[in-house]
């Protein structure tokens, strides 16, 4: 089947600026950001789920008034602090439900976050992987009263890509099956398609894949 223009276009990394910030992360997020003394400066992980999701801060301030922002609301289900010798601290939080913003206009486009996120006090910055057309569906979601401009445009060879940390022929595989539609939902290609199109065995791709994967998700939560 012919693929059109845009589906088979290359992966890229985008630099995002999303204004304002309220409303984008959790309710929990907007209740730090209206704290006092609690300065958030970026968000090193984020991971959405139905039910529950997980938020880690680099924060500047007092961490004394901590207990006062988040004690008393239902939807945080875990907090810990995390210190460093930098003046900062790290906040990690298990909260409740999925970090809507989020799941809808990224993750469910296929798009990678590739942390950590910039809290400018404007609003976020934050770097994406996908093709133009998957960026483009992802900003086309965004809620309504939320600007977004392009700040930078990078190619899938950049050293600060995830894909970096690749070998030639895991990245090889992985952005062939990319093209193909196999991490798109519903799947729209096997592992034997991807086989026949790189002249492979499909243990070989199987491998390839589980390795690239697991070196993607490695470089994403450290």
């Amino acid at each position: 089947m012919e693929r059109s223009t845009d589906e088979r276009a290359h992966i890229r990394q985008f630099t995002l600026s999303l204004r304002p910030d309220e409303g984008l992360v959790h309710p929990v997020d907007d209740a730090l950001a209206a704290a006092p003394a609690l300065d958030r400066q970026s968000l090193r992980h984020v991971q959405s789920n139905p039910e529950t999701s997980t938020l880690c801060y680099r924060i500047e301030g007092d961490e004394r008034r901590l207990p006062a922002v988040l004690d008393e609301r239902s939807d945080v289900l875990l907090d810990d602090v995390i210190h460093d010798d930098g003046g900062a601290f790290g906040l990690y939080l298990r909260v409740e439900g999925e970090l809507a913003v989020f799941e809808r206009c990224f993750f469910e486009q296929g798009v990678l976050v590739d942390p950590p996120i910039a809290i400018t006090g404007r609003g976020l910055r934050l770097q994406v992987i996908g093709t133009p057309a998957m960026i483009k569906r992802a900003m086309e979601r965004l809620p309504s009263g939320i600007a977004c401009s392009v700040d930078r445009l990078g190619g899938a060879e950049s050293d600060g890509l995830l894909v970096a940390a690749l070998t030639d022929r895991q990245r090889e595989v992985i952005e062939t099956a990319f093209d193909l539609g196999y991490y798109e939902i519903p799947r729209r290609t096997t592992h034997a398609d991807i086989a026949t199109v790189l002249d492979l065995s499909g243990s070989t791709i199987d491998e390839h894949l589980r390795k690239a994967e697991a070196k993607l998700m490695e470089q994403l939560l450290s």
